[in-house]
This record gives structure tokens, C-alpha cells and sequence, in this order.
């Protein structure tokens, strides 16, 4: 079946009009959720307390929306703190090599999560995310909220959770993107009491497929440190909350003063702190476009031969789409040029005479020849004023007939006007 080009048109109108009337927004409703864990926002769940205080401190505060792969351009990474919380969305090879590279130039890093994608960024180091509820007897009004210890820039806090996971070590370092001559040390700086237990099967109740904690606790704060040589380089933390720096949470027991300590542990001579605010949901389908696609772009931007492989198949594509679209156009239309013999051929000459058409061609032929610039950009009747005066200033010779037909076209007769016609073709320039 042949669709005609007005039919396809129709079509393709009536599908932009039902796209921009009801599957956009319903698209917009399903992708957009309301951000959080946003140093700029003052939603409960957000960290502007958090950054209030760091510039208080006097603390250059800055963000990143797009790509971490951005932190490549970072000149002083050693004066860089890089603060993740709540990583919704996974990390990239590309991005996880950026980071790899800054923390060997002595960058550093806070990573704040539970039951997200956290673990795309611990699996560089000895740590890992367990994944599963933390309890403790040791809560406070909601079994929920637990309240543990740690320890920041040589005092010991008391940290309030908001359902926490724990902190797995393990050795060696499942990664092979760091330089040779790395060495990764890991260092718990916060635990749950001896009385909690880690819910393996997830159903809420202490069981016998569950762990129970050891007299140290659940680890849910550790430090991890690269060493090149000898020589400390970055640092990474891991907290196994992404809570603690919520406006709600930041006042409960001494969750924000054990930030600060923190961020004064890094960054003892001050400096940037940078948050990382691309792994979040943004407040408009536009905004979550435009980092989907910022970070798409930083996906093919890679290496590796898996990216070389996406980036053949989007060739591909492209080129199948093109040959279905010049398949799908049709065959044009054979035209042929069909000759009446008994058809009369038309008098090639200037037609049927008439004294106004013999005068206009008179007066061109006679400013190409003469050069009578005067009569240029003039109405014909201004050019018939005109043309007695030239005539005489440029003493322009012409015979009886011609001079009769510019000067005094009431005295030729109508079989005279054929001959004329051809005196006036036949004339050379």
C-alpha cells in the first residue's frame, strides 16, 4: 500500500500532536520525581544545612549537574573534597576512571549511602555496601533511627541513622584501574553497638540466617587510603547512610558537627567541596534529558572496546535507518514530452504588431546601442517624453518609418506596422 505525501504528513502531524498532548506528559510525570539529597534545596531531605555551614566555615562550596567526568579539569585536586550522597543512578567506566585518576593525584572523597549504587564507586577500594537493613538495640524512639559511634579528626561523636547498612572490608581489591605501586589501607571511623544484627534475609526479625554483630560492632563508617610508594595520596570515606547530612538529621545528636569534623579531617588547609549533584533525579523531565544525554556523551567518549562496540551499532543503526527511509520513497513519475504534428507552429517574430510593444523595443534597442543611460529605471511613458530630446541631443539617425513610429505614431497605418515590426528585428546593435 502506497501512502501519498499529503497522507504521510498527516500522519506524522497527528502523531507529534498526540506525543505533545498525552504521552509527554505522562512521560514527564513518570521520570520526574522530586530531587533530594541537594545541596540547594531547603526540602527536608536535602543538604543546604550541610552546605550553609561548610561556607560559613569559609569552605568554597560548587557542584556538578552533567558528569563527573568533569572533575578531570580540576586543578588542585589535593585541595578538592568531592561529596557524594545518594548515588541513584550508577557510575560510569568513564566517570569511575576520572575518579580513579583523581584520587591518585591526591583528591578526596565522601561517599554517603545505603541501598543505592554506591557500591560502583566502592569497588575500588576494600570496602563494600552489605545491602541489607541494620538494627541495633541501641535506638532511639523508632527502631529505625540507630544511634552509633564514630570518631573524626581526633574526637569521638555520637552519630543518630536513618536506616543504615554496614560496611564490608574485604582484601585484595576486586578493581584493576589503579597505577601500579598502589596501596589501599582501610580504617573503621564509625560502628553500631555489639547488640545489632544484620537482617541477611530482609524480613525485619532477628532469625538464624541473620548476623549478629561481633563485640566491635557493625563497621559503618570507613576510611580508605592510597599510598603510591609509600607516599599518602587521596582518601575516600564511606558512610553507610546517606542520611546523617539531611536538614532534618543535621541536628540530631552530633551528626553535624561530625561532618564538619570530617570535612576539617580532609581538608585541614580549607578548600573546594564539591558536590556531586549528577547522580540525583532532577525536578524536570528537561533537566533529567539534558544529564541523560551530558552523560551519554561522556559514556562514548571512553576507550574500551565495549564503547567501540556501542559506538559501531549506533552506526549501524543510523545507516539502516537511512537506506529504510530512501527505500520508502517513491519511484518518480516518467514524464514524456508527447508532439502535435497538426498542431501549426507559432510566428517566430514579435507577434501580432501593436504601436506601444514597437515603440518599448525601439527605445532598448536604442539605449543598448547608444549607451543612453537616461533611460534607465523609467516608466515607459517617461521614456516616450524622454526620447524626442535624445533623439536630437544624440543625433540618432533614423528613417521615416522608425522616426514616425518614436515621434509620431498617429500617421502609420496598420499594414505598415508588420513591416516595421520586422525592420525593428532585423536591425543590428
Amino acid at each position: 500500500m502506497q501512502i501519498s505525501n499529503r497522507a504521510g504528513l498527516a500522519i506524522l502531524l497527528v502523531t507529534v500532536l498526540v506525543s505533545s498532548t498525552v504521552l509527554f506528559p505522562l512521560l514527564q510525570r513518570t521520570v520526574s520525581r522530586e530531587p533530594q539529597l541537594s545541596a540547594y534545596g531547603d526540602d527536608w531531605n536535602d543538604l543546604s544545612r550541610f552546605r550553609n555551614a561548610l561556607e560559613t566555615k569559609g569552605y568554597n562550596i560548587t557542584s556538578v549537574l552533567s558528569s563527573p567526568a568533569v572533575i578531570a579539569d580540576l586543578e588542585y585536586p589535593s585541595q578538592t573534597l568531592v561529596v557524594v550522597a545518594g548515588t541513584e543512578s550508577p557510575y560510569s567506566g568513564l566517570e569511575v576512571e576520572v575518579l580513579v585518576a583523581y584520587l591518585e593525584a591526591g583528591g578526596r572523597m565522601l561517599v554517603m549511602g545505603d541501598f543505592d549504587y554506591s557500591n560502583t564507586l566502592a569497588e575500588l577500594f576494600t570496602v563494600r555496601f552489605a545491602g541489607h537493613r541494620l538494627w541495633d538495640q541501641n535506638y532511639v524512639s523508632n527502631v529505625s533511627m540507630l544511634r552509633v559511634d564514630g570518631h573524626a579528626n581526633g574526637q569521638d561523636y555520637t552519630l543518630l541513622l536513618n536506616q543504615p547498612t554496614a560496611l564490608r572490608t574485604r582484601q585484595p581489591v576486586a578493581s584493576s584501574l589503579w597505577s601500579s605501586g598502589v596501596e589501599l589501607t582501610e580504617q573503621v571511623f564509625a560502628s553500631t553497638s555489639p547488640h545489632s544484627y544484620l537482617d541477611l534475609d530482609d524480613d525485619g526479625d532477628i532469625t538464624q540466617a541473620d548476623e549478629v554483630a561481633s563485640s566491635a560492632g557493625f563497621a559503618v563508617g570507613v576510611r580508605c587510603t592510597l599510598k603510591v610508594d609509600g607516599e599518602e595520596r587521596g582518601q575516600a570515606l564511606f558512610l553507610g547512610d546517606s542520611s546523617p547530612g539531611i536538614n532534618r538529621m543535621w541536628g540530631y545528636e552530633d551528626n553535624g558537627p561530625f561532618l564538619l569534623a570530617l570535612v576539617a579531617e580532609l581538608l585541614p588547609d580549607g578548600g573546594t567541596v564539591l558536590f556531586d549533584e549528577s547522580r540525583h533525579t532532577q525536578d524536570s523531565f528537561g533537566a533529567s534529558l539534558f544529564q541523560a544525554a551530558i552523560g551519554f556523551y561522556f559514556l562514548l567518549a571512553g576507550q574500551t572496546l565495549i564503547l567501540h562496540a556501542i559506538r559501531l551499532n549506533v552506526l549501524v543503526l543510523v545507516v539502516l535507518a537511512t537506506l529504510m527511509l530512501a527505500l520508502r520513497q517513491p519511484d518518480p513519475t516518467r514524464w514524456r514530452h508527447l508532439f502535435d504534428i497538426h498542431r501549426p507552429r507559432p510566428w517566430r517574430g514579435l507577434g501580432d504588431p501593436d504601436v506601444e510593444i514597437l515603440q518599448q523595443v525601439l527605445l532598448e534597442r536604442i539605449r543598448l546601442k547608444y549607451q543612453l543611460y537616461e533611460l534607465d529605471d523609467l516608466e515607459s511613458e517617461e521614456r516616450l517624453k524622454l526620447a524626442p530630446e535624445l533623439v536630437k541631443r544624440y543625433n540618432i539617425l533614423l528613417d521615416a518609418g522608425l522616426s514616425d513610429l518614436l515621434l509620431r505614431p498617429g500617421k502609420l497605418k496598420p499594414q505598415e506596422m508588420r513591416k516595421l515590426a520586422q525592420k525593428i528585428q532585423m536591425w543590428s546593435l
